[in-house]
């Protein structure tokens, strides 16, 4: 004996059709909020103030490389070369001090970008 489809299909539509209870929905979707200021320990940085900091470095960061770039535009391939090395290692560099930040989670001192 085969169970036709059209029976199973009814019997899994009219499961969804059972109304839940307006509670449990709210209950649910109240749980998973989440307030985006919570409150930290005495010298401990929200997670806005992480990010703000982060957006500020990368900005910088952005600037740095840029101004490398454009100093040393006429230079060979060995030159471009050496310069993404550069930004590439600084980089590393930012991203190192950016893990620190967000493990400790203190905003400690700017980050140092090398001199041009």
């Amino acid at each position: 004996m085969r169970i036709g489809k059209r029976p199973v299909i009814g019997l899994l539509t009219a499961a969804l059709l059972i109304p839940v209870p307006a509670m449990a929905i709210q209950n649910k979707v109240a749980h998973k909020v989440i307030s985006p200021r919570q409150t930290t320990k005495p010298g401990q940085a929200s997670a806005v103030d992480l990010v703000q900091s982060q957006l500020a470095e990368r900005r910088e960061f952005l600037g740095f490389s840029q101004a490398l770039r454009s100093q040393f535009r006429g230079g060979g391939s060995l030159t471009r070369a050496q310069v993404e090395r550069v930004i590439r290692d600084t980089f590393k560099d930012l991203r190192a001090h950016w893990r620190l930040e967000t493990r400790t989670k203190t905003v400690t001192s700017p980050f140092a970008f090398p001199t041009i």
